[in-house]
């Protein structure tokens, strides 16, 4: 979340009372999420292979700290 939205969400994540592990449902988020995805990717001139999504930030986009 912090890479897309901003430390600024995950404080009011936070307070809201929400857990790291916990899941966001929501339609508005889930495309906001998916564009700033296809931002990075557009961004990205290649991209390699990874386990996960922050495993494939850590190869494909080395430049942002990926965090958890």
């Amino acid at each position: 979340m912090k890479i897309f939205s901003g430390e600024w969400v995950t404080n009011l994540l936070n307070q809201v009372g929400m857990k790291k592990d916990e899941a966001i449902k929501s339609r508005m988020v889930s495309r906001r999420i998916r564009a700033a995805q296809q931002k990075i990717e557009g961004r990205t001139p290649g991209s390699l292979d990874a386990r996960s999504a922050a495993n494939w930030l850590e190869k494909n986009c080395p430049e942002l700290e990926a965090t958890s």
